[in-house]
């Protein structure tokens, strides 16, 4: 079997380098015209341009900076309620371990001391009455 190939008259093909000709001098006359444009820039709109980058450049670092520092303050307020947190409970664990009295239990026994002492003050009326 005879393979069947597609063939391009000498026509199309010189149609063909003429379209790429005017393409190619489209594309070489703007290459031109953008080059003289940036060529004729003055040296202060050069300068300017500089710097107004850089000063955009200036705010985005300060910003970055701030928005840096915020984060650092949070993981660290993040980190010492952990850290007070562990320090809590393990004081509590010490102290169960003691076998300290807490303060719920000294106000008990202070509250049950008073509750005595007005007791014994009154059997002591009524003996000397």
């Amino acid at each position: 079997m005879a393979e069947a190939r597609a063939r391009i008259s000498f026509a199309d093909v010189r149609a063909s380098v003429k379209r790429m000709q005017t393409e190619g001098e489209k594309l070489v006359t703007r290459l031109r015209r953008d080059a003289q444009s940036l060529a004729t820039r003055t040296r202060r709109e050069t300068v300017s341009s500089l710097l107004t980058d850089a000063r955009k450049l200036r705010t985005d670092i300060r910003d970055r900076a701030e928005k840096a520092i915020k984060d650092i303050d949070s993981q660290r307020e993040r980190i010492l309620a952990s850290i007070e947190e562990q320090g809590s409970r393990l004081v509590e664990r010490v102290v169960k371990g003691l076998n300290l009295v807490s303060a719920q239990d000294l106000a008990s026994l202070n509250k049950r001391l008073g509750d005595i002492g007005r007791r014994l003050q009154e059997l002591s009326k009524e003996r000397a009455a």
